[in-house]
């Protein structure tokens, strides 16, 4: 058996967005992927979505889904890989996995998530459970009780910090002199009427004091790739508001990584707890809209805001950085 000092031979089953030309190149499935490269490995990806639509006359991920299956064992059969690393991959069927498993003895099953496990939401995780029994390790955006709940006998049970890497995340706003906006969010409303409130509260409250840019809230329009990034390049502070209707420890969507790596100062709710995890003075954190207002306004005013987001830039590429961690994935996966 190979060990992670080995170079090893990967399949990576996710997403990765190739259907949408660049726009998600900053995802959690691409840095994965370049930690791995990184650290000596040979990674094969398998798109499952694209792969899906590819294989449907229907161009359907839906319609393709049973022919994806069989193009990944086929796929492993070939490339006879060390690890199957699974992403985001609600398609791909247990007895897959199960068939995989006989195939190839040998070979690790680990998987990872970065989605919420919000339990009136838990149709978009339930099928993790279904897997555990085939997998060698489960890795979470989220600690704590939610992420004990896919404890099981064969399986080792990892939180997984945001990744941030150095040619995706490669700015550092605290060092600008000058700037376009002082506060900027990006991210949809839809289906979320508090966002939308909040949004509309700061920016009532602060736009004769500070510059606020809102992308693809309030009926702007959202901005992606290197148009987003040269906005956060100019910007001094940015909003992470992950939906949090129940307590979810440490976690946030991939925002989180975005803002911090690039040296802007990150707000965020104190419910997460994020500042457990990265330290102090490395966010803004706030208990409601009020103390976000204020407490924005009060930063950004003085020049405190450099300091703790050049803290937090330091841990996003230190702690979090996609080499380091995708290195103790492995450790854990072959331990």
């Amino acid at each position: 058996m190979n060990t992670p000092s080995s170079r090893l031979r990967i399949v990576h089953v996710c997403n990765f967005h190739y259907n949408r030309n660049g726009e998600k190149f900053d995802t959690m499935d691409q840095k994965i992927h370049l930690g791995f490269c990184e650290n000596g490995h040979y990674v094969y990806p398998f798109p499952v979505h694209d792969i899906s639509r590819q294989l449907s006359w229907t161009n359907s991920k839906r319609f393709g889904s049973k022919q994806a299956n069989q193009s990944l064992i086929a796929t492993c059969k070939r490339i006879q890989p060390d690890l199957l690393l699974l992403g985001h991959s609600q398609s791909i069927q247990s007895s897959t996995l199960e068939t995989l498993k006989q195939n190839h003895p040998e070979m690790k099953i680990a998987m990872w998530f970065c989605d919420w496990f919000y339990s009136q939401r838990a149709f978009k995780y339930e099928f993790i459970f279904e897997r555990l029994e085939l997998l060698d390790a489960f890795f979470a955006t989220t600690a704590g009780s939610k992420l004990d709940a896919f404890k099981s006998k064969n399986c080792q049970v990892h939180f997984l910090p945001n990744l941030t890497h150095p040619a995706v995340e490669k700015y550092r706003a605290f060092e600008q002199e000058t700037f376009d906006y002082d506060v900027v969010f990006f991210g949809t409303d839809r289906k979320d009427p508090e966002r939308r409130e909040i949004l509309t509260k700061l920016e009532e409250s602060l736009r004769e004091h500070l510059r606020i840019g809102i992308f693809g809230s309030l009926g702007r329009e959202a901005v992606y790739g290197a148009q987003k990034e040269q906005i956060l390049s100019q910007s001094k502070a940015a909003l992470n508001l992950t939906r949090l209707p129940e307590e979810m420890p440490w976690y946030s969507s991939d925002r989180i990584a975005n803002i911090m790596g690039n040296g802007l100062l990150a707000c965020t709710r104190s419910s997460a707890n994020l500042e457990e995890y990265y330290g102090p003075n490395t966010l803004l954190t706030y208990r409601d809209d009020h103390e976000l207002i204020s407490s924005l306004e009060n930063i950004l005013k003085s020049e405190k805001w450099r300091e703790t987001a050049r803290n937090g830039w330091e841990v996003a590429h230190t702690k979090t950085n996609a080499k380091k961690v995708t290195k103790t994935l492995l450790n854990i996966i072959f331990s």
